[in-house]
């Protein structure tokens, strides 16, 4: 079966519809495999940006997998749970059974973490990427690069869930039903207001540009403009030092401030911004912390300063890896 979904998705030239939708089908077979590559991941980014017509695509097969899960029942009474894929008809039918029960309900986590982001997310940013997207009640998100959120509005409320990365929000005044963004920490409700919500470090981070959020745990939190917490162990909010409200969120602006972070949290900071990994090849943590600023649209000038003023060296290997390691007298 691997054979035949790699030729579907090497398939050259004008699409149609029905090849459009096997080769959406084929990426979220791949995906739910757990065997998908960097590179293959890669491939199916660059296929989605291509044309709306692809992203449309995958987001309805993507669907119609989602809606698998919810069949549990149903599988757990099937005779032929555990079937190879393939053995049945290759038709992607509300009736047809391309994995068991438990594959269905598990498969997210043995995908890995790239490709549970891939069929779960509305929404991604590409490495190096500041994406402006608009939501249907007409308030707005932005995502930071490397950044991704579901998107779930119904009667009962608006929801955002923050995949990986960060993003800010504003809020548009009007909608009755409550606005939240769960994090891999805890909630955040909305009172009105302009807020980043930021998961690239340990414990999930708020910062308040306009109005007011709280941070929903056992002792809520509610931060005004200016504002910063995180969701420490067990959800529990924690107040942090303030900020001018145009020093959070910069990097909306295309700018990275860094304020006394150590040197490895501030190499994996700028390292968000470029599409090669870096690696380092050292232990940074007799360091001294790294305050200032560096453009996220030149993530290797940032690279070469912080090797410079600590004392590293940068090997660069094919394709834009990075190594970085303690230099060599």
């Amino acid at each position: 079966m691997g054979g035949a979904i790699r030729t579907i998705m090497t398939v050259q030239g004008n699409d149609t519809a029905e090849t459009r939708g096997e080769r959406a089908r084929a990426w979220v077979v791949r995906l739910a495999s757990g065997d998908m590559t960097a590179a293959e991941l890669d491939e199916l980014s660059h296929w989605s940006a291509a044309d709306p017509r692809n992203r449309a695509a995958f987001l309805h097969e993507r669907q119609c997998w989602q809606d698998l899960a919810s069949l549990e029942s149903a599988f757990a009474a099937d005779p032929e749970v555990g079937v190879v894929p393939g053995a049945r008809s290759a038709k992607w039918g509300r009736g047809s059974v391309l994995f068991s029960a438990a594959a269905a309900v598990a498969i997210v986590w043995l995908a890995g973490p790239a490709a549970y982001v891939w069929l779960n997310a509305d929404a991604i940013s590409a490495p190096g990427e500041i994406r402006h997207v608009a939501l249907r009640d007409g308030s707005q998100a932005v995502l930071d690069s490397d950044s991704a959120i579901s998107i779930d509005y119904g009667r009962g409320g608006r929801k955002i869930r923050l995949l990986k990365g960060r993003a800010w929000f504003t809020v548009r005044h009007g909608d009755t039903r409550p606005f939240r963004v769960d994090t891999a920490g805890g909630t955040v409700r909305d009172i009105g207001t302009a807020f980043e919500v930021d998961d690239t470090e340990a414990y999930s981070r708020v910062g308040v540009t306009e109005g007011a959020v709280a941070l929903e745990s056992n002792r809520p939190l509610v931060l005004h403009a200016g504002q910063r917490a995180r969701f420490g162990a067990g959800g529990q909010a924690v107040l942090l030092n303030g900020l001018p409200v145009d020093r959070i969120g910069t990097w909306r602006r295309g700018e990275l401030l860094l304020r006394q972070v150590s040197l490895e949290t501030a190499i994996r900071a700028v390292a968000r911004y470029r599409r090669a990994p870096v690696f380092i090849l050292a232990n940074l943590a007799d360091s001294k912390p790294i305050s200032a600023s560096f453009r996220t649209d030149r993530p290797d000038e940032a690279l070469d300063t912080l090797a410079a003023m600590r004392g590293l060296e940068l090997a660069r290997l094919p394709g834009g890896v990075l190594l970085l390691r303690r230099a060599t007298r």
